[in-house]
């Protein structure tokens, strides 16, 4: 299979971020290069982020349709994925490959080249939808990267919310570990939220009475421990809020933290930031 090289300076043309981060599938590169138009094969996508510039293996698909715009700006759509991180390349063999390569100016075949072979290693092994530890690892680096006035760095830290949580929903027990048990899969509002990724859980203070809430604990089937034992008042843990029907707020890959922590800031009753 043919392989091509596409160059982005996210400097010039903004940040390569779908959000939810590296979900997209259906991707796409822009060049005014006619050479494109020719192309069938599979083509490697490297952003340049930074002063000095760092360079990302970012994403990689198959060219399925290459379309004009009238500008001299051609585009090549097809499948593939993000890199789920993107891949920091340096060392002398990327730099040999980057000389040889002029660059990165224009869409190029690197056919030729024995960094590709290591480009198809990594695109492979860094399929989505990747380890979340490397992920946050990336995108904390991305965000020293861009400057402190860069309209950019809004989507890092919204996509650092889908793995880091930031707010915390404030429940009662029992309903807080049934959450964190898997066994509550929705948390029922009054209202909808538009708020998306992965919160907090605040075992709140407030209590329902003992005959209810041994019936909660018998309705989750809850029997390894007493509702007077679940700890209340702080951060038990996090989940993932991933949907919302009307009041129906559905949760799912609940974490347990490894260490019971109280918030610094005042609780709320529903959303409230801890830290």
């Amino acid at each position: 299979m043919n392989r091509y090289l596409q160059y982005h300076n996210v400097a010039n043309e903004g940040l390569l971020l779908s959000d939810p981060p590296f979900s997209a599938s259906r991707l796409a590169i822009h060049t005014r290069r006619p050479n494109v138009r020719e192309a069938d094969g599979r083509v490697f996508l490297i952003a340049g982020i930074g002063r000095p510039r760092r360079y990302f293996l970012w994403q990689t698909f198959e060219i399925e349709q290459v379309t004009s715009n009238g500008d001299s700006q051609f585009e090549a759509t097809g499948t593939g994925w993000e890199l789920a991180p993107p891949v920091e390349l340096n060392g002398k063999p990327f730099d040999d490959f980057k000389a040889a390569c002029a660059n990165f100016v224009g869409f190029r075949s690197i056919n030729d080249h024995p960094f590709t072979r290591t480009l198809t290693k990594l695109a492979e092994e860094n399929r989505p939808p990747g380890d979340a530890r490397n992920i946050v690892s990336f995108l904390n680096t991305l965000d020293g990267l861009l400057p402190d006035d860069d309209p950019e760095r809004a989507a890092v830290r919204t996509a650092l919310g889908h793995y880091q949580p930031a707010r915390a929903l404030s429940i009662r027990q029992p309903h807080a570990e049934a959450i964190m048990r898997g066994v509550k899969k929705i948390e029922y509002r009054s209202a909808p939220t538009k708020i998306r990724g992965r919160v907090f859980i605040y075992a709140s203070l407030g209590r329902y009475s003992a005959k209810a809430e041994a019936e909660m604990m018998a309705d989750y089937g809850i029997r390894d421990v007493t509702c007077d034992q679940l700890r209340r008042g702080v951060l038990i843990g996090s989940v993932e809020l991933f949907e919302c029907d009307g009041g129906d707020w559905h949760v799912r890959k609940p974490e347990r933290a490894e260490k019971l922590v109280q918030p610094t800031k005042q609780p709320q009753p529903v959303w409230f930031y801890p830290f």
